[in-house]
């Protein structure tokens, strides 16, 4: 299952792509995810907390960043609990003063929970980019 979004962030695409390839300003706006440890270069231990009602899960997982500024991309692969994949793709492109940005994400998982994921990224995403406009 592939989701496509869409964002408008009111920052130069420099400041965009900064807060997506910078792991420490990516945590300090995500909204779930604690704490991201780096492994070495291009990989991270990421520790993640969601809510499901008043019940918060916890786990962590390791991801793997690409990125490539003249391409105005950034990838992001892990593999959550085991079973789940998920490759998230963002292109960025300036507007002005200002950046589009179109993510796409990848789901692949033996079990039923891909459109659960899905509601959960849209909302997760949502939070994440409207901080970035902060």
């Amino acid at each position: 299952m592939s989701l496509n979004l869409a964002y408008n962030v009111n920052k130069p695409l420099d400041k965009v792509f900064e807060y997506l390839t910078d792991m420490d300003k990516f945590v300090s706006i995500h909204p779930v995810i604690d704490k991201i440890e780096c492994l070495s270069n291009n990989f991270f231990l990421v520790y993640e907390t969601l809510k499901f009602g008043f019940i918060p899960l916890s786990f962590k997982y390791q991801v793997i960043l690409s990125s490539n500024l003249a391409e105005k991309t950034v990838e992001m692969k892990a593999t959550v609990m085991k079973f789940t994949k998920i490759k998230m793709v963002f292109v960025l492109n300036s507007e002005g003063n200002s950046t589009h940005v179109t993510e796409t994400i990848h789901f692949k998982s033996p079990f039923p929970i891909k459109r659960i994921m899905g509601k959960i990224f849209k909302k997760q995403h949502k939070i994440l980019f409207n901080n970035m406009n902060t």
